[in-house]
């Protein structure tokens, strides 16, 4: 008897040089720094063209697990990278901005994320490494261009989930905070009195560093969560209910979020 459903569709050239690579990564014979071989070899190796090769290197670079090293010589061609959440954020944002997905439900997970950040940064970070928090915050205070802030802010949240001994958890902070990334930097530079704001928003920070520096996980969980859902709340987010469903509308053109 055939198989309920469509077939499935064969795999492509450069689908397979993908997977051949993810499998190594997986199994371990691939690591971050690796050094990949040439094109020419990869081509040899499975028995496709060089622009088969080609595409599917890029592909992954373009998600952020491959770099490459431009030039001539020994030092030159494509190298594992995997450093950065780049590509994790691209794929996050296209696929949240396809579904239409509401912004208070990224926000709820993010939410979730830095309550349990902060708790585990309170319990786990070393004094040095809270130190660096507190004077990360402060510094702020000094930052007064948007874009420049919003830089350092994202830094902050990120560097809380370094802290929070959690592998997992900086590399799902930055992809969330690349994802939002353009929505908040168009939220403040839209604010009619960013000077107020910036100076609530770095009180908040250091309130957040303080807590956690004092091993005060429930306190510094409660205080971030606050921070989060205050900005969006005072800038990004129209409360008023629509139709009985309850989603609200966002301020910024073609965003829809519903109220927390």
């Amino acid at each position: 008897m055939e198989a309920f459903g469509r077939p499935e569709r064969p795999r492509r050239a450069f689908e397979d040089i993908i997977s051949h690579i993810r499998e190594a990564v997986v199994a371990g014979q691939l690591s971050i720094g690796d050094k990949l071989p040439h094109e020419r070899e990869l081509a040899e190796r499975f028995a496709v063209s060089r622009q088969s090769v080609r595409e599917a290197l890029r592909m992954l670079e373009g998600l952020g697990v491959l770099t490459a090293r431009r030039g001539v010589g020994p030092d030159s061609g494509w190298v594992v990278a995997g450093g950065t959440a780049g590509g994790l954020g691209i794929l996050l944002d296209m696929h949240t901005s396809l579904q239409r997905t509401a912004l208070w439900d990224i926000l709820e997970i993010r939410e979730s994320l830095e309550m349990l950040s902060v708790r585990s940064a309170a319990a786990r970070a070393s004094a040095d490494e809270k130190a660096a928090l507190v004077a990360a915050a402060r510094a702020m205070d000094d930052v007064d261009e948007t874009g420049a802030f919003m830089r350092c802010d994202t830094e902050f949240h990120v560097s809380i989930a370094r802290r929070s001994g959690n592998g997992l958890a900086p590399l799902f902070m930055e992809a969330i905070r690349d994802a939002m990334a353009r929505v908040m930097l168009a939220a403040t530079r839209g604010l009619p009195d960013w000077a107020t704001e910036r100076e609530l928003l770095v009180q908040e920070h250091l309130e957040i560093a303080t807590l956690i520096a004092a091993g005060a996980g429930d306190a510094a969980a409660a205080a971030i969560s606050r921070h989060i859902r205050g900005f969006y709340g005072r800038w990004l987010v129209d409360v008023r209910p629509v139709t009985g469903a309850g989603p609200a509308t966002g301020i910024l053109k073609g965003i829809s979020v519903r109220s927390p």
